[in-house]
Order: structure tokens, then sequence, then C-alpha cells
């Protein structure tokens, strides 16, 4: 897995061939029927077992922060500070944020459950998308 991002077909496409113009695009459903159960298990509110390997070329730093995002379990939020101190980088919180918005693999890191300390912050698919999955995994309005 190298990049998951929602939004148009035709920038999908363009984001996709200048991060990862060495991937092999695989529209064979039946090829991927185990990430497509996953996120459509997620979509429908579930809390599926998220095990899908990255290949993906980032900074150790980014690693580290995605790592950290993963850890933060369903239904509950993170701050971006919170983000910092798990990822090794306790005054970084500006530096997770930065990192946070170059994930390419939306849901399958959660971006969407670090949060600033005063309200959502920001998302790379939105704040109405960052809101409405903190809202699917809550069940309940947050902002």
């Amino acid at each position: 897995m190298v990049k998951l991002y929602f939004e148009k077909e035709n920038s999908f496409m363009t984001e996709l061939i200048s991060s990862a113009p060495n991937a092999e695009l695989i529209e064979d459903r039946t090829h991927n029927e185990g990430l497509i159960g996953i996120i459509e298990a997620y979509l429908k509110g579930n809390n599926p077992t998220i095990n899908v390997p990255w290949d993906i070329n980032v900074t150790p730093f980014m690693y580290n922060v995605y790592r950290s995002a993963c850890a933060i379990p369903y239904g509950e939020t993170k701050t971006y500070k919170d983000v910092a101190f798990m990822a090794g980088a306790p005054k970084g919180a500006r530096a997770v944020g930065q990192a946070l918005k170059k994930n390419p693999l939306v849901i399958l890191i959660p971006c969407h459950r670090v949060v600033a300390v005063n309200g959502l912050g920001g998302f790379n698919a939105g704040i109405n998308m960052k809101r409405y999955l903190l809202n699917l995994e809550q069940n309940r309005m947050l902002f």
C-alpha cells in the first residue's frame, strides 16, 4: 500500500503518479478485496483490524508520527503535542502537524484522530472529512 486518498479520481491519479512513480495501479477488486473490506467495514462504523503493510518513502520522524497515530485507539483522540511526545519529539507539535499533512494513507494511518488543543486542527482531506470520521468513530458530535 503506497497511497490511499479520497477526493476526485483525476487529482488522485496525478498525486499518485507524482508521489509513487513506480507504483503499479491495481484496479482488480479481487486483488484488493481485503483492503476494500477493511475500508467498507470502517465506513459502516465498525472497528476493523487494520494490518496493511505500508510502502511509503518518509523520514524516520514521519514514520514515528504515523506509528504514533496508529496507536491512538478507535474512537479516541490525542493532541498534536501528545503525538509529538509519543513520537519522541516532545517539542515537535508543529512538526507533527506537518508530517500528518503529508499522510498518504488516510484512515489506515488515522491522522484524523490527532486534534489541536483548542479544536479540530487541520486535515489533508478537509476539515469536514475529519469531523465526519471522528463522528463516525465516536457516534456523537464532537466539534
